[in-house]
């Protein structure tokens, strides 16, 4: 559930920054589901993450880092 709760707040914080509320997103489905704050967001062609890569982008660099290094020894 933690990866769905920070995607889901993202995509809030993504639609109040651009003016919409709670109300305009009970037009597409209930406020607890991501798909609604995702079909609202696309309807208006307001682009957002597809998914929670850029939350994670830390642990990928870290990884790359470490095969350099071993490569080198």
């Amino acid at each position: 559930m933690g990866k769905n709760y920070r995607r889901i707040e993202q995509l809030k914080a993504i639609a109040f920054d651009c003016g919409f509320g709670n109300e305009d997103a009970k037009q597409f489905g209930k406020l607890s589901k991501t798909a609604t704050w995702e079909a609202m967001l696309e309807t208006y062609g307001i682009p957002f993450p597809v998914d929670n890569s850029s939350l994670d982008t830390e642990d990928t660099e870290d990884t790359e880092d470490t095969e350099d290094i071993e490569e080198s020894d």
